[in-house]
Formats: structure tokens, sequence, C-alpha cells
């Protein structure tokens, strides 16, 4: 499915996101990309790039409502998209328990494979989840940094 994309700057740094008709299918943070103009993208992405920016900006916002297309996922990937997703801002999961309610008890590692892969960085929060002693490292982009700072704008401890 064709995708369309708009790159803007946020608090934490520049971002770039993609779209399909179905929803979002790509966020990441970029380095040196020009800003394409934000007039040719329709309303609902305006309205979602408004709330990201202020979520990033320190005004914390629910972003769970925001369509996704997931469809180049793997299955295993949606499900764990799909948890991701249903964990409310301001609470963390474990790599475990993302696996449990994943429907693959035991995977943690497989767990961490697909969090790695995330393409729609806070959208599917991957930031949320945490190692079993602690936040963990940060595989999905940035730094652990990067990561404290989007626990800490939903009051959450990072450390």
């Amino acid at each position: 499915m064709a995708h369309r994309s708009l790159t803007f700057a946020t608090a934490l740094g520049r971002i770039r996101l993609a779209w399909t008709e179905e929803g979002v299918c790509a966020l990441r943070f970029v380095e040196g990309l020009d800003r394409e103009e934000a007039g040719q993208a329709p309303a609902w992405i305006l309205e979602a790039v408004r709330r990201l920016m202020a979520h990033l900006a320190g005004h914390p916002q629910d972003l769970r409502d925001i369509p996704l297309d997931l469809a180049d996922l793997t299955p295993f990937q949606r499900r764990v998209a799909e948890v991701l997703r249903a964990t409310a801002p301001g609470q963390t999961i474990s790599y475990g328990e993302v696996a449990l309610l994943a429907g693959r008890p035991g995977a943690a590692r497989a767990v961490g494979q697909a969090v790695k892969a995330n393409p729609i960085l806070i959208l599917v929060p991957c930031h949320r989840v945490v190692a079993g002693n602690g936040p963990g490292g940060w595989s999905a982009f940035g730094t652990p940094e990067r990561k404290a700072r989007l626990l800490a704008l939903e009051a959450v401890k990072a450390d």
C-alpha cells in the first residue's frame, strides 16, 4: 500500500511520520531531513502531529487512539504491538509479560527482537518495555537517555 510521509521538529528531535489510508505505518527519529509541507497531510495526520509535538514537549497525551497500519509486521510483531499499544501511559511492562500477553510465554527474547524492529515508535510504545530488573536497554532507536526522557514525560522513573 502506498504511503506518504512528513518530517517535523519536536522537543526531543526531528521525527519522520509515514501513513497509509489505514493509519500511521512508521514513526522514527531522524537527522538532517528537510521539512516537508505539512499541508499535504490529511487532517487526522495533522492532529496526530500536533498531539505528538505536545506530548514530546511535556504535555502528556494518550496517543492510543491514533490509527495504525500494522500490515507490514509479522503476526507476532502485530501481537506485540497490540500488547504495547494497550499498555497505558505511565505504566511499564516487562519483556516476559509482553511475551505472555502476546501468546508466547517464555519468548522474552523474541519480544526484544520485535521491539528492536518496531517501525512506529512512541505510538507503539516500546519505550514502556523494561527488563525484569529495571529499565533495560534501548534497542528500537536512540539511547537509554532518550528512553528515560520518554518515560519521564509519562511520569515513570527510569533508573
